[in-house]
């Protein structure tokens, strides 16, 4: 009988490329029929994106007064009962009836009060619109006033 120095140990440590050649070839394999090794699952609670339905009331009772001795126009209105309003648009055209144009917006809900300014000798009409994101209500009631000289108007 043959004796060799190699003990079956030191056979495998002699060629260590064919334990990851193996290795390998098992993962490849695992791969070409489709099993996995892993599960995910979703923790992430879904989000509401919405908003109980409402409507923008329009504001009421709106009226432009000029300050005396300058250029300026008073406009109040009285707030929407629209609780979602978040502020108004004010608009203004030189045609009564309209376009109008936004000329300003200001928040919050319980502002009532803004102020423009009218050049000498031309007339304004005014409206106010309730807020909300993108939403507009429907037009307050249109004001209007007329500049004779500077710091006196009338309304109109």
């Amino acid at each position: 009988m043959l004796q060799t120095n190699r003990s079956p140990l030191r056979a495998r440590a002699a060629h260590p490329h064919r334990a990851a050649t193996a290795l390998a070839a098992a993962i490849f394999a695992a791969m070409l029929t489709g099993s996995a090794l892993a599960a995910f699952n979703s923790t992430t609670a879904a989000v509401s994106q919405s908003i109980s339905t409402g409507a923008l009331a329009a504001p009421t009772g709106l009226s432009a007064a000029c300050v005396a001795l300058s250029s300026n126009v008073t406009l109040t209105w009285t707030a929407t009962t629209s609780t979602i309003a978040t502020g108004y648009k004010i608009l203004r055209s030189t045609t009564s009836g309209g376009p109008y144009t936004a000329i300003a917006t200001v928040s919050p809900r319980t502002t009532t009060i803004d102020t423009d300014t009218i050049a000498t000798l031309a007339t304004e009409y005014y409206v106010v619109e309730a807020i909300h994101n993108n939403w507009t209500s429907p037009n307050s009631n249109e004001a209007g006033v007329q500049s004779i000289a500077l710091g006196v108007c009338r309304s109109v």
